[in-house]
């Protein structure tokens, strides 16, 4: 299903009337626009549906008045969406009967007759039978209704939804069906998955899980030429995920397994700033790309949103709930073409390594119910890893020298160790790494610092549960930061001197700091963005904008530096407490560091 959300058409934001939930009606009726629509290209397709709307609104109604609405591309616009009452029926009670669904085909001028000689258009494409097929199964499947498909005419007097979608309707043609398949398909010169699955109209992810593709590839995927494909039968998705479009493409779901070993990566950045643009905010700073508990709360709140209960809304993604959250792939937001730390070797283990991909596979023995661990698990390589490593070769069957600890290739693989982002954070030798900060040692905080390094490290304690901020964190080391450090001790299982606020190498390794050169975006410079650049830093800027509550943005937002992106930046300077020429919306060196925008 090609879905464009309210934020994906530029809605404008309204209030609701106080009608009652709708959990379930008689099923759903069709609409056309009444009035004659050109035939255009479908990147004009989202200001009509916001004309529909501006329409309505200054008719009186307090939205526009279909549950969605579908183009003649096959694109499906949600409008009111499932479980609100529709406004475009008639009357209130044939309102709450059915949903409304408009098709956006017009009427013919005098003389140029029911096909408007190729200008109007009043004639369904294939591509809009589709997309209401899947309308209505998304209002069957989301929005409890049942199985009558009818005409606006029917129960109104009215011509709507003119001639050919009528007969159509009455022939049966929305009733959500099959589509062709199961076919085989060979690749030529420039297939993608994404253009595959746009091809055949069936969702990517679909066709990658049919043909044995890893689930975490993304739409831009490029074939070999003559690679054999299955295209599978697939019935009309009710499901509003991505598909390879001109609109956007979407993450597909990495697998539970991933978000239980606390990845560290662009995706959980992106998820966060769904969620914060969903209502689902609980961070008090972020977010950020490590998964933390945070963004634990943040999903079981989407969770909750959509109905979810008990242990279906523990704030670990699941495949129903990551579809609808539709994290957008734009910028190289992906899991990459490999999810998975590959096995390093297993002389790489007997050396002892200092690293975080050894912390984030204690975190997967913990999560399948092996780890041994008295604290940690850390990044650096103990007897407690190995005797937990020897608990999961015993769990998959090994027995004897198979079951030593040592891992092997076999039970690395179906371990599945979350790829840990920029690389390896710690080299054999110890020495810094790319992805987190090294220790800086005890005298350096007992210096009373003022560094980047202390608000990534307060970011990180918030992350974990230890914050005791009223504002910030920030760059200067203070007794607030101190207690936080001191909570994250006893949360290890520190005490005495040991838990007293001081950071040592052992809990700080344990933290996992962000390192803040490699992990943001250095200021580009005044000059930079008044020459108007197009660039994906924008776009990492105007996210972290709108996670921060600062988004002016009707769509997007976009790599191209527009005036909305200058609207969004005064009011992250505003939101700092600048004024006057200080707050006009070109970015300065203070304010962009505390965006803290990843980098592109």
């Amino acid at each position: 299903m090609k879905f464009v959300s309210r934020a994906g058409w530029g809605a404008r934001p309204t209030t609701p009337n106080g009608d009652a939930r709708i959990d379930t009606n008689l099923g759903v009726k069709i609409h056309y626009l009444g009035s004659p629509y050109r035939i255009l290209g479908h990147e004009n397709c989202a200001a009509k549906v916001r004309s529909v709307q501006s329409g309505h609104l200054n008719e009186g109604y307090w939205e526009i008045a279909y549950s969605l609405v579908v183009c003649r591309h096959g694109y499906v616009y949600e409008g009111r969406g499932a479980n609100v009452q529709c406004g475009a029926n008639g009357t209130r009670t044939l309102n709450r009967n059915h949903y409304a669904v408009l098709g956006m085909v017009g009427t013919s001028l005098p003389g140029l007759g029911s096909i408007g000689l190729g200008y109007l258009d009043t004639k369904p494409t294939d591509e809009m039978r589709q997309g209401l097929r899947e309308a209505i199964a998304y209002l069957r499947r989301y929005g409890g209704a049942r199985g009558e498909i009818l005409g606006h005419r029917d129960g109104f007097p009215t011509r709507c939804p003119g001639g050919p979608l009528y007969d159509m309707l009455r022939a049966g043609f929305f009733e959500p069906g099959a589509n062709s398949g199961p076919v085989q398909y060979v690749t030529v010169a420039g297939d993608t998955l994404g253009s595959v699955a746009a091809k055949f109209r069936v969702p990517w992810s679909t066709l990658a899980e049919a043909n044995g593709l890893p689930m975490v590839l993304t739409g831009s995927h490029r074939f070999v030429v003559g690679t054999r494909l299955t295209i599978p039968g697939q019935a009309s998705s009710p499901d509003p995920q991505g598909g390879g479009t001109p609109i956007t493409g979407y993450v597909p779901f990495p697998g539970t397994e991933w978000f239980e070993g606390r990845p560290n990566s662009r995706i959980i950045t992106a998820m966060g700033v769904r969620l914060v643009q969903e209502g689902c905010n609980p961070y008090r700073v972020g977010p950020g790309s490590q998964w933390s508990d945070v963004d634990r709360d943040a999903y079981a709140m989407w969770q909750r949103k959509l109905g979810f209960t008990g242990a279906d809304a523990d704030g670990w993604p699941g495949r129903t709930s990551w579809d609808r959250l539709r994290v957008p792939s734009e910028g190289g937001v992906s899991a990459g073409p490999v999810g998975y730390e590959p096995f390093p070797g297993a002389a790489w283990f007997r050396a002892n390594p200092n690293s975080s991909v050894v912390t984030a596979m204690g975190v997967r023995l913990v999560a399948e119910g092996c780890g041994a661990y008295l604290s940690g698990p850390g990044p650096r390589w103990t007897g407690a890893d190995r005797t937990s490593y020897a608990n999961w070769q015993r769990k998959l069957g090994f027995s004897g020298a198979d079951a030593d600890g040592w891992p092997g290739q076999t039970s690395w693989d179906r371990l599945r160790v979350p790829r840990q982002g920029g690389g390896l954070p710690y080299e054999q030798g110890g020495a810094p790494g790319r992805t987190y900060e090294s220790f800086p040692g005890a005298e350096w905080f007992r210096g009373r610092p003022n560094s980047a390094v202390v608000t990534e490290m307060g970011r990180r304690l918030v992350a974990e549960g230890c914050g005791r901020y009223t504002v910030g964190p920030g760059p200067q080391w203070s007794d607030v930061d101190r207690e936080s450090y001191a909570a994250w001790q006893r949360k290890l299982g520190f005490s005495g001197a040991d838990a007293d606020g001081w950071p040592g190498r052992s809990s700080w390794e344990q933290l996992r700091v962000p390192r803040y050169t490699e992990q943001y975006q250095p200021y580009p410079g005044a000059n930079w963005f008044r020459s108007n650049p197009s660039s994906p830093i924008v776009t990492n800027m105007g996210r972290r904008l709108v996670a921060e509550g600062c988004g002016q943005y009707r769509i997007g937002p976009g790599p191209q530096w527009t005036d909305v992106d200058r609207q969004s930046y005064a009011a992250w300077q505003r939101k700092l407490g600048f004024s006057g020429a200080d707050a006009d919306g070109w970015p300065g060196q203070v304010t962009w560091d505390r965006l803290r925008v990843p980098r592109a």
